[in-house]
């Protein structure tokens, strides 16, 4: 590969694991799918289902990585859907995936827009409208984007470690000796796993853990290639689920098991505010609402860089066109895509802004409530792609029939979360009227990408 076209390898694993969990965004995750998962799935049980989503999540991982080494393409989801599935299902993956991260980067900025007019108003009598701040965000995202990738790592790592502190500090607080709170083990058990609907849960587990498997998309600019990422997804999976599963418990404790239901009909969206008020000073619910607006623009950062990666990567492969697939000839950064995600971005965010959308009830659950339903999709489809590429080299390698069994059950795991997404996604996003129609931008997008991946291969091929 020529110099041009690749980028320099300069992400450590640390780096990785930063750009992926803030993509992931665990305050916002918390706050949002936890408490929803508390009131609509089921209820005390909601910890464990952090565990289970975690488990299938950690097998969908391990196949990813045992294949990551014959997989030489920076595009993530669609290099491997091709390697094991061809070049019609892999266009078709691509072009789901472009259309699944743009409307995360679109979220994200609303999301941002809509915490920072919080934060702001309340705290320093600063009303500003949402769409200002989303404004804002993307000039930031766009310069970040814009630049050498270590840079938004270093800022994603600094917003992320007071994400994670800030959730630890509820989490002591809650679980210390003398703080009042009946510390059970319910959240773990059979009765409390099955309480309520254990599907919808799963279904707010799984949507918390967007983003992670973004990391095989920045390959090509890890130190020791697959191996910096293997390690970065692995660790990345294995945090969120633990974490997400301790965070999530101190909320419940907060509570008592039996009032946690109670206490998130209330208002969902308050439900982790509430137990900061009750166990911590209120110096730590200003900061929490001031993180939950970094938090925002940290995943916005990460999304960006993952959306502008994708754009590069089939630039280059001629699936779009190749000035996408450029680099910036000091800064070795996918420039033209990154400046091509912010002006999309840019021009959607407007778009609703002058349909008067609400930032959080309407943009953000409809763009993310798609993204869902094609993240979950892609990674069934990618677990499939490792699991007829696991078949297909059993001759090569030893251990078979564990290998077949992990791709199999993360396959089968997927596919069911992917159905739980499909039956409640009125109950993921709410009643949207027109775009409630938003999920068959996913069948479209990959009957164009297969067409598309067809004619590339046909252009190549006669370039060659």
């Amino acid at each position: 590969m020529s110099s041009n076209t690749a980028p320099k390898r300069t992400l450590s694993s640390l780096d990785i694991f930063f750009l992926v969990v803030a993509a992931a965004a665990p305050l916002a995750a918390i706050v949002g799918n936890g408490a929803l998962g508390v009131l609509l799935g089921n209820g005390v049980g909601m910890p464990s289902s952090y565990l289970i989503a975690g488990f299938v999540l950690i097998l969908f991982a391990i196949g990813f990585v045992r294949m990551s080494p014959h997989v030489k393409h920076g595009g993530a989801f669609y290099a491997y859907v091709r390697h094991g599935l061809g070049r019609h299902a892999g266009g078709a993956a691509a072009f789901i995936a472009i259309i699944v991260y743009g409307m995360m980067v679109i979220g994200s900025a609303a999301g941002f827009g809509f915490f920072a007019n919080l934060f702001f108003a309340e705290n320093l009598g600063i009303d500003v409208s949402w769409t200002v701040w989303a404004a804002l965000s993307l000039v930031i995202v766009g310069f970040v984007g814009y630049r050498e990738i270590t840079l938004g790592a270093r800022m994603l790592s600094i917003m992320l470690t007071l994400e994670v502190l800030i959730l630890t500090v509820l989490a002591i607080a809650v679980f210390r000796p003398g703080s009042g709170a009946a510390v059970t083990m319910t959240s773990f058990s059979l009765s409390g796993i099955f309480s309520g609907s254990l599907g919808i849960g799963l279904m707010f587990a799984f949507v918390s853990f967007l983003g992670f498997e973004s990391a095989a998309i920045y390959t090509e600019e890890a130190r020791e290639g697959h191996v910096t990422v293997s390690r970065a997804l692995v660790a990345a999976v294995l945090f969120i689920a633990v974490f997400y599963a301790i965070a999530m418990w101190s909320v419940v404790v907060a509570f008592g098991d039996d009032k946690i239901v109670a206490a998130a009909s209330e208002n969902p969206g308050t439900l982790v505010f509430r137990a900061f008020a009750q166990y911590t000073t209120p110096a730590f619910i200003v900061a929490v609402e001031f993180l939950m607006m970094t938090s925002a623009l940290a995943a916005t950062i990460a999304l960006h860089n993952a959306a502008s990666r994708y754009l590069f990567a089939l630039g280059r492969e001629g699936m779009l066109p190749r000035v996408c697939g450029s680099l910036h000839p000091k800064l070795q950064s996918p420039h033209v895509a990154s400046l091509i995600v912010t002006v999309f971005t840019a021009v959607i965010v407007a778009l609703f802004a002058v349909g008067g959308a609400d930032p959080l009830m309407t943009v953000l659950s409809s763009t993310f409530g798609l993204a869902a339903l094609g993240i979950i999709l892609l990674q069934a489809a990618t677990s499939l792609s490792v699991a007829i590429f696991t078949w297909q080299t059993r001759h090569q390698t030893h251990g078979l029939f564990l290998n077949m069994l992990v791709a199999v059950l993360a396959t089968a795991g997927l596919a069911a979360a992917a159905v739980l997404v499909i039956e409640n996604y009125a109950t993921l996003t709410g009643s949207l009227g027109l775009l409630d129609y938003a999920p068959w931008l996913i069948p479209l997008a990959a009957i164009i990408g297969a067409i598309v991946a067809v004619r590339a291969e046909a252009d190549n091929t006669a370039l060659a």
